[in-house]
């Protein structure tokens, strides 16, 4: 392993670990952006189409996550122990298990598709764009998406540069294929679906072909069968639990906010929603950046005890997340027009999108607080309390509060909503992480006693 991620001064190794990861989670939203910049180009509709078929592409991505983030954090635990063969066995598992849930996820929509999005209201207008965008990206998952769920695995080894390199070669070819598909082509919504698969599939084999090939990693892709696989597969699961609650309930309350702004609005209000959350993911994206670099050193030195090394990491992670939510959302009240500008040339939308951005995220800084002590919660093995933060956010708070403010206040009780939401889980996150962090420093100081 390059970094030595039980020794290394924890400042230094944050940043190793994290700005290859921002770097790489943001040319992924860049590329999200852009995939949504271009989309827009084609007509709100087809914006529209992207936004309200979002609860599927989540669903799916539950499971990935389930598979995906569960295997890394196990394997990063199990090489702080010591058990390499193991750690070999659950990347494996992780491989084989994400394509049999994609095959088995495509099959069953393709079936049910036209009942799936009759089921989501989508408008006469919409269906046409939503139908020829959301097949070509389900199915096209079967090989664009378990490379993700490996590129995981690259990070909780100490492999982020690397991992950085094959997204953003990835997420570049996907912003060069966007244009080419969509207006050379002239296949419109469907080309950005194409484009999008492409990269994906590109990623899947680069990350198979290094886990084969490279000797030099400390675990590799080895097809071997696995004597206690139910064992380390009902572990893996255990630990990617917490991203599967909030993929899932991220799906159902995205869901509800479109069908409330559907009932309080229009498909125009979906457009804005749809802007606002693309913003968003851009800020999401780097704080996931920053998380997976604590989560590695975390997981590590959980495995390892060495819980001072796990708080420093925390409070650093904690602070930085802190910082960089400041600074946005200062962008964001200052200069919103600027941001929305780059997905439509609509005036009234751009009016409205400005509008919702500054109520709908004035909760930034705290968001990121919540993030990272849920997934904290999550690699260290604290599943329930990782689930309470998770279910506080993603439906406790919103659902009630959107049928209070919503009648009232039209799209702006919406927006509200989520601001509330977004304030009162993280206070509450905040309570839990600060209890958390006197709980090492003590389980550290117990560990120098016994040692002196």
């Amino acid at each position: 392993m390059k970094l030595n991620l039980e020794d290394e001064k924890i400042s230094k190794l944050l940043w190793q670990l994290s700005v290859p990861a921002i770097l790489a989670m943001l040319s992924g939203a860049i590329f999200n952006l852009v995939d949504r910049i271009y989309v827009g180009k084609i007509s709100s509709y087809a914006l529209t189409a992207v936004g309200i078929t979002m609860p599927i592409q989540i669903i799916q991505m539950a499971f990935v996550l389930l598979i995906g983030i569960g295997t890394s954090a196990l394997i990063s635990i199990k090489l702080g122990e010591g058990k390499i063969k193991e750690a070999e066995d659950i990347l494996y598992l992780a491989l084989k298990y994400i394509i049999i849930f994609l095959l088995v996820f495509s099959i069953i929509f393709m079936a049910l598709m036209d009942q799936i999005l009759d089921w989501l209201n989508i408008s006469h207008d919409v269906l046409p764009y939503a139908k020829d965008y959301i097949a070509i990206v389900i199915v096209g998952s079967i090989i664009g998406i378990p490379g993700y769920c490996l590129n995981n695995s690259l990070r909780s080894i100490g492999q982020a540069k690397l991992s950085m390199k094959i997204i953003v070669i990835t997420s570049i070819m996907n912003i060069i294929l966007d244009p080419i598909f969509i207006f050379v082509f002239k296949l419109g919504i469907a080309g950005a679906a194409i484009a999008t698969v492409i990269s994906q599939t590109t990623l899947t084999i680069y990350v198979i072909v290094i886990f084969i090939r490279r000797k030099d990693l400390i675990i590799g892709l080895k097809f071997r069968k696995v004597s206690n696989e139910g064992q380390l597969l009902k572990e893996s699961l255990k630990m990617g639990l917490p991203s599967f609650n909030v993929q899932i309930l991220a799906s159902v309350v995205n869901l509800f906010i479109n069908n409330s702004l559907l009932r309080y609005g229009s498909d125009f209000d979906v457009a804005a929603m749809t802007i606002i959350s693309s913003i968003y993911s851009f800020y999401h994206m780097v704080i996931t950046g920053l998380v997976q670099g604590n989560n590695a050193i975390c997981g590590y030195n959980w495995g390892a005890e060495r819980y001072g090394r796990v708080k420093k990491s925390l409070e650093l992670t904690l602070a930085y997340s802190f910082i960089i939510s400041l600074l946005l959302l200062m962008v964001i009240l200052i200069f919103p027009q600027l941001l929305v500008r780059a997905f439509t040339d609509e005036l009234p939308l751009i009016k409205a999108t400005s509008e919702g951005i500054r109520l709908y995220l004035c909760m930034l800084p705290l968001i990121g607080l919540h993030t990272i002590s849920s997934q904290y919660f999550q690699v260290v093995g604290y599943i329930k309390r990782s689930n309470v933060l998770a279910f506080l956010r993603y439906g406790i708070i919103i659902v009630p509060s959107v049928y209070v403010l919503a009648p009232n206040l039209g799209v702006m009780g919406v927006y509200l909503s989520n601001a509330l939401s977004d304030g009162i889980a993280s206070i509450i996150a905040l309570v839990y992480i600060v209890y958390e962090l006197n709980k090492l420093k003590k389980l550290e100081q117990s560990l120098t006693d016994h040692h002196t």
